[in-house]
């Protein structure tokens, strides 16, 4: 445990705390440095809700309700996806097992067909043959309505897992070839943003970067320009906060969505992040490549949708990159 004396607050101009919730944070805070308990994150979150049991009904409801706007419905949306997913182990299941069966009676076909033949060859009427061929023909049509039953079925669970897939698919969060959220993701984070500025009357912002398209114009193949993303994609969460929202937008596209953060710090964002990227050294073709990225920026207006403000942004990405401009930015 640390000592209360061991953090050094001296010269540090804090904000008087006027709303309630303000100041029950500050008295959580007040109380982590009383006992001696790292004011990190983990033990904050600890005393903040055992704390909280000891305040009014009326509070807690309020603090409760600002927690979930916060934490959005994520728990609901995770047993969707598993119900999904279980839903559609069920239909694989069922189509091996409807396979297997389909297996099994073009088998006993076969074995049915092989023991005609052999009867055949001992026939020694015209009326054994044709007591023969009706036993044939019955076992073929009982075998061949059966194989038709399980085909069907295997049909209409096939397009139940294909369904099932697409939907899941597009409830999926990670993009695999970047290691980022996808785009399904981002505009879902974006919408509950807005949301939250909306309620709060805080700030956000909005980048959609790329690389330069003289950059990769450079490149001989599909492969390189990848790898060229790839490199930009690992600067990316190397260099973002834990509260930063990173993801591929599709066709090396790249989104971060900056909560707290006004249209100022995003230029900042966009200068940092176009520096290291240009200065890190990376060889590719037999060559060096200095990386280039555009930039479009928005600052997040609560009057406006997500797909407006995503317009808006890629507007001025194209603008910026037509113009030569590290990054343009969406007024107002």
């Amino acid at each position: 445990m640390i000592d209360k004396n061991d953090i050094n607050v001296e010269g540090v101009a804090l904000n008087e705390a006027s709303t309630e919730i303000e100041k029950f944070a500050k008295k959580v805070f007040d109380k982590l440095m009383e006992e001696g308990v790292y004011p990190i994150p983990y033990y904050y979150s600890i005393y903040f809700f055992n704390m909280l049991e000891d305040e009014s009904n009326e509070f807690k409801k309020s603090v409760m309700e600002l927690i979930e706007l916060e934490g959005s419905n994520e728990l609901e949306e995770d047993l969707k996806f598993e119900q999904k997913l279980k839903q559609s182990f069920k239909y694989s299941k069922e189509l091996v097992q409807n396979s297997a069966m389909v297996y099994k009676l073009s088998n006993m076909l076969k074995e049915k067909n092989s023991s005609y033949l052999k009867e055949i060859d001992n026939i020694s009427t015209p009326q054994a043959f044709k007591n023969i061929l009706l036993s044939s023909k019955k076992n073929a049509e009982a075998i061949n309505q059966k194989m038709a039953t399980s085909l069907k079925i295997i049909k209409d669970l096939y397009a139940k897992n294909v369904t099932t897939l697409k939907e899941i698919e597009k409830e999926t969060i990670f993009d695999s070839v970047y290691g980022l959220y996808n785009k399904n993701y981002f505009l879902r984070e974006l919408k509950r943003e807005i949301a939250q500025i909306q309620k709060f009357k805080h700030t956000s912002s909005l980048i959609i970067l790329k690389a330069n398209s003289a950059v990769l114009n450079k490149l001989k193949s599909e492969k390189s320009k990848k790898v060229v993303n790839r490199f930009i994609s690992k600067i990316l969460l190397k260099t973002s906060r834990r509260t930063d929202i990173i993801a591929h937008l599709g066709n090396g596209v790249f989104g971060m969505l900056l909560k707290h953060t006004d249209r100022i710090g995003a230029m900042r964002t966009s200068e940092r992040l176009s520096d290291m990227i240009s200065t890190s050294s990376m060889f590719i073709e037999g060559d060096e490549l200095e990386v280039k990225v555009v930039i479009g920026i928005s600052e997040i207006n609560s009057s406006k949708n997500e797909v407006e403000i995503m317009d808006c942004t890629y507007t001025k990405l194209s603008e910026a990159e037509n113009e030569d401009q590290l990054y343009k930015i969406c007024e107002e």
